[in-house]
C-alpha cells in the first residue's frame, strides 16, 4: 500500500478530471505518431525518399520518445511531475508547429526528434501521476480507464488523419498535434497540482546509479517492464509498416485510416473490459492472458499471409483482436513495473516506457531492413518472434503473483 504522504487525496470529482487530463498527456505522443502515419506514402513521394527514409520519421520519433523518458524520469523524482510536464508540452508544441514549415526531408526529421522528446515527458509524467495518486490495484483500474479515454483518440486520430491527408496535405496532422500540446500546457499551467510529495532531496551521478540499480536489480520490475515495452513495440512496429501493405493492395489514405482504426478499437475494448471486469482478477493474471491473445492474433494474420489470402479485412481483423489483447495488457503491466519501482517511480516509469519507445523503434528498423515493407509474412513472423520473448518474461511475475498480493 502507498504511504499516507505519497497518495493524493481527490474528490471524484477532482480524480475524473485528473484522470482525463492524464489520458490527454498520455495520448499526445500516440498522436504526434499516428497523426503522421496515413502521409508517409506520401511524404516518401514528394521528398524522392526511400522507403527507409520513410520508416525513420517513426524510428527518430519514437527514439527521441524513448531516451527522454529516461532523462525525464529521475528528473521528476526530485524536481515533481508538474514542471517536467510544462517543459515537455512546450517542447511537443514547438515540435509539432516546426513541421508545418519543413521543406526539406532533414529539417523534418530534426522537428520529429524535437517532437518526441516532448512527448517524452507527456508520456512519463502522466503515468508517473496515477502511481502517485492510487494504491495499486486502483492505479491499474485508473491506468486502465485512463487508456480507455487515450485510446478514442488513435482511433479519431488514424480515422481523420486520412481523411486530413487526403484533402488538406500531410502537414494538416501535425498542426493538429500543435493544438493538442497547447491545451496540455495551458491545462498543467492553470489546473493542475505537484502530486509527487516525496521528491528526491538531490539528483547527481551517485543517485542516478543507486535508482537504476535498484529497479534493474528487481526481477518483478524487469517482468512487466521487458514485457510491456515488447508488446508496446509490436504496436509501432505495425503502426509504421501496416501502410505499405495497404498502399499495395491499392487502399487510399482514407480507406486506411479506415482499417488501421480497427486496431485502436480493439485496444479501446480491452480496456473497457479490464477496467470493469478483469483488473480485481490481478494484474499478472490479466496481463498474461492479454499476450496469449496477442500471439494468438498474429498467428492468425500469418496464416493469411502465408496462403496469399491477404486482403484489407484480412489484415484489419487479427489487427483488432491484437489491439484487444493490448488493451488488457499494458496498463496491468505499466502498473505491475511503476509499482515494483516503489520510492523510484519515476525512474520507473521513464525506463518502461523508454523500452517501449526504442523496442518499436529498433524492431521496427530490424524489420523494415529484412523486408517486412514488402513481405507481410516477414512482419508477422518476426513479431511472433517478438511476442513469444514477452510471454517468457511476464511468466516470471506471473509465477511470483502471490508474492505481490498484498502490495
Amino acid at each position: 500500500m502507498k504511504t499516507p504522504q505519497a497518495t493524493v487525496s481527490v474528490s471524484n470529482e477532482e480524480a475524473t478530471t485528473s484522470i482525463s487530463f492524464i489520458a490527454l498527456t498520455i495520448a499526445s505522443p500516440v498522436m504526434g505518431l499516428v497523426l503522421i502515419v496515413p502521409a508517409i506514402p506520401e511524404i516518401v513521394t514528394r521528398f524522392s525518399i526511400t522507403e527507409n527514409m520513410g520508416q525513420s520519421l517513426i524510428t527518430l520519433y519514437l527514439i527521441a520518445l524513448g531516451l527522454g523518458q529516461l532523462v525525464y524520469g529521475i528528473a521528476s523524482d526530485r524536481f515533481g511531475r508538474r514542471p517536467i510536464l510544462i517543459l515537455g508540452s512546450i517542447i511537443f508544441t514547438v515540435g509539432s508547429g516546426l513541421i508545418l514549415f519543413a521543406n526539406s526531408i532533414e529539417f523534418l526529421l530534426l522537428c520529429r526528434v524535437i517532437q518526441g522528446l516532448g512527448a517524452a515527458a507527456c508520456l512519463a509524467m502522466g503515468r508517473a501521476m496515477i502511481n502517485d495518486n492510487f494504491v495499486r490495484t486502483e492505479a491499474a483500474k485508473h491506468m486502465s480507464t485512463a487508456q480507455t479515454i487515450q485510446s478514442t483518440v488513435p482511433i479519431i486520430a488514424v480515422l481523420f488523419g486520412g481523411v486530413l491527408v487526403q484533402f488538406l496535405g500531410w502537414r494538416s496532422g501535425m498542426a493538429v498535434s500543435a493544438i493538442a500540446g497547447g491545451m496540455i500546457l495551458c491545462i498543467t499551467l492553470f489546473r493542475i497540482a505537484e502530486t509527487h510529495k516525496n521528491k528526491l532531496p538531490k539528483i547527481d551521478l551517485n543517485e542516478i546509479f543507486k535508482a537504476y540499480g535498484h529497479i534493474f536489480s528487481n526481477p518483478i520490475f524487469l517482468s512487466f517492464a521487458i514485457t510491456c515495452g515488447m508488446q508496446s513495440g509490436m504496436f509501432y512496429v505495425l503502426a509504421g509498416i501496416l501502410p505499405y501493405h495497404y498502399e499495395a493492395l491499392g487502399q487510399s489514405p482514407l480507406a486506411f485510416g479506415l482499417w488501421f482504426s480497427i486496431m485502436p478499437i480493439g485496444f479501446f475494448i480491452g480496456n473497457i473490459i479490464n477496467r470493469s471486469y478483469l483488473v480485481m482478477r490481478g494484474i499478472e493474471i490479466v496481463a498474461f492472458t492479454g499476450s496469449l491473445i496477442t500471439l494468438l492474433s498474429m498467428i492468425i494474420l500469418c496464416v493469411a499471409a502465408y496462403t496469399g489470402n491477404l486482403t484489407p479485412a484480412a489484415i484489419a481483423l487479427p489487427c483488432g483482436l491484437f489491439g484487444f489483447g493490448n488493451g488488457i495488457l499494458i496498463s496491468n503491466a505499466t502498473i505491475g513495473a511503476i509499482s515494483a519501482a516503489g520510492k523510484y517511480a519515476g525512474t520507473g516509469s521513464g525506463f518502461t516506457g523508454a523500452w517501449q519507445m526504442i523496442a518499436g523503434a529498433g524492431f521496427g528498423a530490424l524489420i523494415v531492413a529484412l523486408g517486412g515493407t514488402i513481405s507481410m509474412l516477414v512482419t508477422v513472423i518476426s513479431i511472433i518472434g517478438i511476442s513469444i520473448i514477452s510471454i517468457i518474461c511476464l511468466s516470471y511475475a506471473f509465477i511470483h503473483r502471490n508474492r505481490l498480493a498484498d502490495k
